[in-house]
Protein backbone atom coordinates (compact mmCIF):
# COMPACT_ATOMS: atom_id res chain seq x y z
CA UNK A 1 0.00 0.00 0.00
CA UNK A 2 1.30 3.46 -0.88
CA UNK A 3 1.52 5.89 2.02
CA UNK A 4 -1.03 8.74 2.04
CA UNK A 5 0.21 12.15 0.96
CA UNK A 6 1.17 14.31 3.95
CA UNK A 7 0.96 18.10 4.21
CA UNK A 8 1.76 20.34 7.18
CA UNK A 9 -0.33 23.49 7.22
CA UNK A 10 -1.30 26.44 9.38
CA UNK A 11 -4.81 27.71 10.21
CA UNK A 12 -6.30 29.54 7.23
CA UNK A 13 -4.70 27.33 4.58
CA UNK A 14 -7.93 25.61 3.56
CA UNK A 15 -9.76 28.93 3.43
CA UNK A 16 -7.01 30.45 1.25
CA UNK A 17 -7.07 27.47 -1.13
CA UNK A 18 -10.88 27.36 -1.11
CA UNK A 19 -10.90 23.72 0.03
CA UNK A 20 -14.34 22.44 0.94
CA UNK A 21 -15.00 21.32 4.54
CA UNK A 22 -17.02 18.10 4.46
CA UNK A 23 -17.37 17.52 8.18
CA UNK A 24 -15.72 18.49 11.45
CA UNK A 25 -13.59 21.63 11.55
CA UNK A 26 -10.46 23.28 10.18
CA UNK A 27 -7.33 23.81 12.24
CA UNK A 28 -7.40 26.78 14.62
CA UNK A 29 -5.83 28.04 17.86
CA UNK A 30 -6.94 24.86 19.64
CA UNK A 31 -4.27 22.90 17.74
CA UNK A 32 -1.27 24.41 19.51
CA UNK A 33 2.03 22.65 20.07
CA UNK A 34 1.04 21.41 23.55
CA UNK A 35 -2.50 20.37 22.53
CA UNK A 36 -3.58 16.81 21.66
CA UNK A 37 -2.29 15.94 18.21
CA UNK A 38 -4.89 16.53 15.51
CA UNK A 39 -5.20 15.54 11.88
CA UNK A 40 -7.51 16.39 8.98
CA UNK A 41 -8.08 13.80 6.26
CA UNK A 42 -9.49 14.12 2.77
CA UNK A 43 -12.55 12.28 1.47
CA UNK A 44 -10.52 9.63 -0.36
CA UNK A 45 -8.61 8.61 2.76
CA UNK A 46 -11.78 8.68 4.85
CA UNK A 47 -13.60 6.39 2.40
CA UNK A 48 -10.65 4.01 2.32
CA UNK A 49 -10.17 3.55 6.06
CA UNK A 50 -13.67 4.36 7.43
CA UNK A 51 -16.03 3.46 4.57
CA UNK A 52 -19.12 2.99 6.76
CA UNK A 53 -18.31 5.18 9.75
CA UNK A 54 -17.82 8.81 10.69
CA UNK A 55 -14.05 9.47 10.84
CA UNK A 56 -14.42 12.46 13.18
CA UNK A 57 -12.94 11.53 16.55
CA UNK A 58 -11.18 8.43 15.22
CA UNK A 59 -7.53 7.81 15.93
CA UNK A 60 -5.01 7.70 13.09
CA UNK A 61 -1.28 7.05 13.30
CA UNK A 62 1.42 8.76 11.28
CA UNK A 63 3.43 6.08 9.40
CA UNK A 64 7.02 5.87 10.62
CA UNK A 65 8.12 3.94 7.51
CA UNK A 66 6.82 4.95 4.07
CA UNK A 67 7.70 1.50 2.70
CA UNK A 68 5.63 -0.30 5.33
CA UNK A 69 2.84 1.93 6.59
CA UNK A 70 1.07 -0.88 8.44
CA UNK A 71 3.84 -1.35 11.02
CA UNK A 72 3.20 0.21 14.45
CA UNK A 73 6.17 0.72 16.75
CA UNK A 74 6.98 2.57 19.96
CA UNK A 75 7.84 5.62 17.83
CA UNK A 76 4.48 5.67 16.04
CA UNK A 77 2.68 8.98 16.57
CA UNK A 78 -1.12 8.94 16.96
CA UNK A 79 -3.47 11.76 15.97
CA UNK A 80 -7.16 12.45 16.41
CA UNK A 81 -9.24 13.19 13.30
CA UNK A 82 -10.89 16.60 13.69
CA UNK A 83 -12.05 17.24 10.14
CA UNK A 84 -12.67 15.87 6.66
CA UNK A 85 -12.04 18.02 3.57
CA UNK A 86 -12.60 17.61 -0.13
CA UNK A 87 -9.94 15.95 -2.24
CA UNK A 88 -7.20 18.26 -3.53
CA UNK A 89 -4.78 17.38 -6.33
CA UNK A 90 -1.54 17.77 -4.42
CA UNK A 91 0.88 15.69 -6.51
CA UNK A 92 -0.34 17.02 -9.84
CA UNK A 93 -3.50 17.60 -11.84
CA UNK A 94 -3.44 14.07 -13.19
CA UNK A 95 -1.93 12.07 -10.34
CA UNK A 96 -3.91 13.83 -7.61
CA UNK A 97 -3.04 12.08 -4.35
CA UNK A 98 -3.09 8.49 -5.59
CA UNK A 99 -5.44 5.78 -4.40
CA UNK A 100 -4.80 6.23 -0.68
CA UNK A 101 -5.58 9.92 -0.24
CA UNK A 102 -4.02 12.66 1.87
CA UNK A 103 -3.91 13.92 5.43
CA UNK A 104 -2.96 17.28 6.92
CA UNK A 105 -1.12 18.01 10.17
CA UNK A 106 -1.05 21.35 12.00
CA UNK A 107 2.30 23.10 11.57
CA UNK A 108 2.44 23.99 15.27
CA UNK A 109 2.47 20.31 16.22
CA UNK A 110 4.66 19.03 13.36
CA UNK A 111 7.08 21.84 12.38
CA UNK A 112 8.65 21.73 8.92
CA UNK A 113 12.04 23.13 7.83
CA UNK A 114 10.62 25.16 4.96
CA UNK A 115 7.40 26.99 4.16
CA UNK A 116 5.25 27.49 1.12
CA UNK A 117 2.89 30.44 1.46
CA UNK A 118 -0.54 30.46 -0.17
CA UNK A 119 -1.90 33.99 -0.53
CA UNK A 120 -5.46 34.62 -1.70
CA UNK A 121 -6.23 38.05 -3.15
CA UNK A 122 -9.30 39.83 -4.44
CA UNK A 123 -7.32 41.55 -7.21
CA UNK A 124 -4.42 40.65 -9.49
CA UNK A 125 -2.16 38.11 -7.68
CA UNK A 126 1.01 39.75 -9.00
CA UNK A 127 0.08 43.04 -7.33
CA UNK A 128 0.73 41.65 -3.84
CA UNK A 129 4.08 40.01 -4.61
CA UNK A 130 6.06 43.04 -3.42
CA UNK A 131 4.01 43.36 -0.23
CA UNK A 132 4.56 39.70 0.61
CA UNK A 133 8.33 40.03 0.13
CA UNK A 134 8.42 43.15 2.28
CA UNK A 135 6.42 41.58 5.09
CA UNK A 136 8.61 38.46 5.19
CA UNK A 137 11.74 40.63 5.04
CA UNK A 138 10.41 42.65 7.96
CA UNK A 139 10.19 39.48 10.03
CA UNK A 140 13.59 38.11 9.02
CA UNK A 141 15.77 39.45 6.19
CA UNK A 142 17.68 36.16 6.04
CA UNK A 143 14.64 34.20 4.89
CA UNK A 144 14.85 33.61 1.12
CA UNK A 145 11.65 34.18 -0.86
CA UNK A 146 11.58 32.50 -4.26
CA UNK A 147 9.41 30.76 -6.84
CA UNK A 148 6.47 33.14 -6.50
CA UNK A 149 3.86 32.12 -9.06
CA UNK A 150 0.12 32.26 -9.50
CA UNK A 151 -1.92 29.07 -9.40
CA UNK A 152 -2.64 29.51 -13.10
CA UNK A 153 1.08 29.54 -13.87
CA UNK A 154 1.67 26.47 -11.74
CA UNK A 155 -1.20 24.67 -13.43
CA UNK A 156 0.21 25.48 -16.86
CA UNK A 157 3.71 24.31 -15.85
CA UNK A 158 2.40 21.02 -14.46
CA UNK A 159 0.79 20.23 -17.83
CA UNK A 160 3.74 21.11 -20.07
CA UNK A 161 5.00 17.57 -20.57
CA UNK A 162 1.54 16.12 -21.12
CA UNK A 163 0.53 19.00 -23.38
CA UNK A 164 3.55 18.29 -25.60
CA UNK A 165 2.61 14.63 -25.92
CA UNK A 166 -1.03 15.55 -26.60
CA UNK A 167 0.01 18.03 -29.32
CA UNK A 168 2.10 15.31 -30.95
CA UNK A 169 -0.83 12.90 -30.67
CA UNK A 170 -3.13 15.45 -32.30
CA UNK A 171 -0.62 16.00 -35.09
CA UNK A 172 -0.31 12.27 -35.72
CA UNK A 173 -4.09 11.96 -35.55
CA UNK A 174 -4.52 14.71 -38.14
CA UNK A 175 -2.01 13.00 -40.45
CA UNK A 176 -3.80 9.66 -39.94
CA UNK A 177 -7.14 11.32 -40.73
CA UNK A 178 -5.72 12.84 -43.91
CA UNK A 179 -4.18 9.52 -45.00
CA UNK A 180 -7.42 7.65 -44.33
CA UNK A 181 -9.40 10.19 -46.36
CA UNK A 182 -6.92 9.96 -49.24
CA UNK A 183 -6.97 6.17 -49.01
CA UNK A 184 -10.76 6.01 -49.03
CA UNK A 185 -10.89 8.39 -51.97
CA UNK A 186 -8.34 6.29 -53.84
CA UNK A 187 -10.21 3.04 -53.25
CA UNK A 188 -13.53 4.46 -54.41
CA UNK A 189 -11.94 6.23 -57.38
CA UNK A 190 -10.37 2.91 -58.40
CA UNK A 191 -13.73 1.12 -58.05
CA UNK A 192 -15.41 3.76 -60.22
CA UNK A 193 -12.70 3.27 -62.87
CA UNK A 194 -13.13 -0.51 -62.75
CA UNK A 195 -16.90 -0.21 -63.07
CA UNK A 196 -16.96 2.43 -65.78
CA UNK A 197 -18.73 0.15 -68.28
CA UNK A 198 -21.25 -1.02 -65.68
CA UNK A 199 -22.08 2.57 -64.79
CA UNK A 200 -22.29 3.45 -68.48
CA UNK A 201 -24.79 0.62 -69.04
CA UNK A 202 -26.86 1.75 -66.07
CA UNK A 203 -26.98 5.28 -67.43
CA UNK A 204 -27.78 4.04 -70.95
CA UNK A 205 -30.67 1.96 -69.60
CA UNK A 206 -32.18 5.03 -67.97
CA UNK A 207 -30.63 5.10 -64.52
CA UNK A 208 -30.46 8.61 -63.15
CA UNK A 209 -27.30 10.40 -62.04
CA UNK A 210 -28.71 10.46 -58.49
CA UNK A 211 -29.06 6.69 -58.44
CA UNK A 212 -25.46 6.24 -59.61
CA UNK A 213 -24.30 8.74 -57.00
CA UNK A 214 -26.12 6.80 -54.26
CA UNK A 215 -24.66 3.49 -55.53
CA UNK A 216 -21.06 4.66 -55.22
CA UNK A 217 -21.70 6.58 -52.03
CA UNK A 218 -23.30 3.53 -50.41
CA UNK A 219 -20.17 1.47 -50.94
CA UNK A 220 -18.05 4.19 -49.38
CA UNK A 221 -20.38 4.47 -46.39
CA UNK A 222 -20.15 0.74 -45.80
CA UNK A 223 -16.37 1.05 -45.58
CA UNK A 224 -16.82 4.04 -43.30
CA UNK A 225 -19.17 2.15 -40.96
CA UNK A 226 -16.78 -0.78 -40.71
CA UNK A 227 -13.88 1.55 -39.97
CA UNK A 228 -15.80 3.47 -37.30
CA UNK A 229 -16.86 0.23 -35.60
CA UNK A 230 -13.26 -0.98 -35.42
CA UNK A 231 -12.07 2.46 -34.31
CA UNK A 232 -14.63 2.76 -31.49
CA UNK A 233 -13.76 -0.73 -30.24
CA UNK A 234 -10.05 0.15 -30.27
CA UNK A 235 -10.67 3.47 -28.47
CA UNK A 236 -12.60 1.73 -25.70
CA UNK A 237 -9.83 -0.85 -25.41
CA UNK A 238 -7.07 1.73 -24.82
CA UNK A 239 -9.18 4.12 -22.73
CA UNK A 240 -7.47 3.08 -19.49
CA UNK A 241 -4.04 3.79 -20.93
CA UNK A 242 -5.19 7.24 -22.08
CA UNK A 243 -6.85 8.09 -18.76
CA UNK A 244 -3.50 8.76 -17.10
CA UNK A 245 -2.59 11.38 -19.70
CA UNK A 246 -5.78 13.41 -19.46
CA UNK A 247 -7.05 16.06 -17.08
CA UNK A 248 -10.54 17.50 -16.98
CA UNK A 249 -11.92 14.98 -19.48
CA UNK A 250 -12.44 11.23 -19.41
CA UNK A 251 -11.04 8.96 -22.11
CA UNK A 252 -14.60 7.74 -22.74
CA UNK A 253 -16.23 11.18 -22.54
CA UNK A 254 -19.44 10.95 -24.66
CA UNK A 255 -19.11 14.49 -26.09
CA UNK A 256 -15.51 13.91 -27.21
CA UNK A 257 -16.45 10.54 -28.72
CA UNK A 258 -19.37 12.06 -30.65
CA UNK A 259 -17.21 14.94 -31.93
CA UNK A 260 -14.52 12.50 -33.08
CA UNK A 261 -17.03 10.27 -34.86
CA UNK A 262 -18.75 13.25 -36.52
CA UNK A 263 -15.40 14.69 -37.67
CA UNK A 264 -14.26 11.37 -39.10
CA UNK A 265 -17.66 10.84 -40.69
CA UNK A 266 -17.67 14.24 -42.42
CA UNK A 267 -14.13 13.82 -43.75
CA UNK A 268 -14.90 10.31 -45.00
CA UNK A 269 -18.19 11.49 -46.50
CA UNK A 270 -16.35 14.16 -48.47
CA UNK A 271 -13.84 11.54 -49.66
CA UNK A 272 -16.74 9.32 -50.80
CA UNK A 273 -18.71 12.11 -52.46
CA UNK A 274 -15.95 13.11 -54.89
CA UNK A 275 -15.67 9.71 -56.68
CA UNK A 276 -19.46 9.35 -56.56
CA UNK A 277 -19.89 12.74 -58.25
CA UNK A 278 -17.28 11.76 -60.82
CA UNK A 279 -19.27 8.60 -61.59
CA UNK A 280 -22.39 10.64 -62.43
CA UNK A 281 -20.44 12.49 -65.16
CA UNK A 282 -19.52 9.36 -67.09
CA UNK A 283 -20.71 9.55 -70.72
CA UNK A 284 -22.51 6.23 -71.53
CA UNK A 285 -21.39 6.33 -75.18
CA UNK A 286 -17.71 6.77 -74.31
CA UNK A 287 -17.94 4.21 -71.47
CA UNK A 288 -19.43 1.56 -73.74
CA UNK A 289 -16.96 2.28 -76.52
CA UNK A 290 -13.94 1.62 -74.31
Amino acid sequence: MIAPYESRITPGYFEAMNVRLVSGRFFDERDAADAPKAVIVDERLARRFWPNADPIGRRMYEPSDDKDITTITDKTVWHRVVGVVGEVKLRGLVEGVGDTGAYYLPEAQSPARSFTFAVRTSGAPTSVAGAVRSEIGRLDREIPVYDMRTMTERTERSLVTRRSSMVLSLAFGAVALLLSAVGLYGVLAYLVTQRTKEIGIRLALGSSAGAVFQLVLREGLLLLAAGLAIGVAGAVGISRALEGQLFGVHATDPLVAVLAIVTLGLVALAACALPARRATRIDPVIALAE
